[in-house]
């Protein structure tokens, strides 16, 4: 089973072997998500795929795919061949995680057709700034699910921030600050153009300081009321796709890491 369930995905029977004598064929900008799905295949069957022009498994990034979103991907998974297919990184990155969850411990994966795009722009979790170690953890289980906003309040060492970004975003995961006590003196450390304030007033100073280093201010979101989700100027940008989903979808998780559970699936198709 793929988590979250994928926006189209027909039941297809049989399963395609794992074997040292698999090659993989990499077409367009797609090595860095070769690269993922040969470290994923070698940790979990010891197999080192070879890169081959005829390779029966497929992974292309092709800018011209139309239908399958920003952040979508197409993965064909048959007995004699697989093939993933995006437009964007992201989307590869997808795929190459629900590859992962069709694999079985026998060194298969099982035969699927599937076409997904998230339902939702947004699609995050917040967290307490953790250990290292912890918060790796948290980042990695996030991209499995295919989560990609981390709120973060930023209370800590600012090298070690600064890793944990460059850590999030190598795995499609942005980090956005949560408003705190040491605020001003971190913003550069996140390239995020977002700050959650929570639930805090956008007081004229606070206005101020996001605008002066070119960040939109978001809040929690109570009810149907958009305009409770701030823009640059306190109110809600007209066509700001960004913000309309966090008014529209809010945020999954809770005020702690993210649970091992599968059970944490974003509410989107993928």
């Amino acid at each position: 089973m793929i988590v979250p369930m994928p926006s189209i995905a027909p039941r297809r029977t049989g399963a395609f072997a794992l074997a040292e004598d698999v090659t993989i064929r990499v077409t367009g900008q797609a090595r860095t998500a070769a690269a993922m799905l040969r470290e994923l295949i070698f940790r979990e069957t010891g197999h080192t795929l070879a890169e081959s022009p005829d390779g029966t498994l497929m992974v292309t990034l092709d800018p011209a795919l139309r239908g399958l979103g920003p952040e979508g991907y197409a993965l064909l998974v048959s007995p004699n061949a697989v093939m993933l297919r995006a437009r964007t990184q992201a989307g590869l990155r997808h795929g190459v995680q629900s590859f992962r969850q069709l694999m079985t411990p026998d060194g298969t994966v099982r035969a699927a057709d599937v076409q997904d795009s998230p339902a939702f722009a947004w699609r995050g979790v917040s967290s307490p700034l953790l250990a290292p170690g912890e918060m790796r953890e948290t980042i990695d289980r996030m991209a499995a699910y295919k989560l990609n906003v981390l709120h973060l309040r930023p209370d800590g060492d600012q090298h070690e921030l600064r890793e944990l970004v460059e850590y999030a975003l190598a795995n499609g995961v942005t980090v956005v600050p949560e408003i705190g006590r040491s605020l001003a003196e971190v913003l550069d450390v996140f390239p995020s153009r977002w700050v959650h304030i929570g639930r805090a007033k956008l007081t004229r100073g606070l206005a101020a300081l996001l605008h002066s280093h070119d960040r939109v201010p978001v809040r929690w979101h109570d009810g149907d009321d958009t305009t409770a989700v701030l823009g640059p100027h306190g109110q809600l940008t007209e066509g700001d796709a960004g913000l309309r989903a966090v008014a529209v979808a809010g945020w999954v998780g809770g005020s702690a890491a993210l649970p091992r559970s599968a059970a944490l699936a974003a509410p989107s198709a993928g």
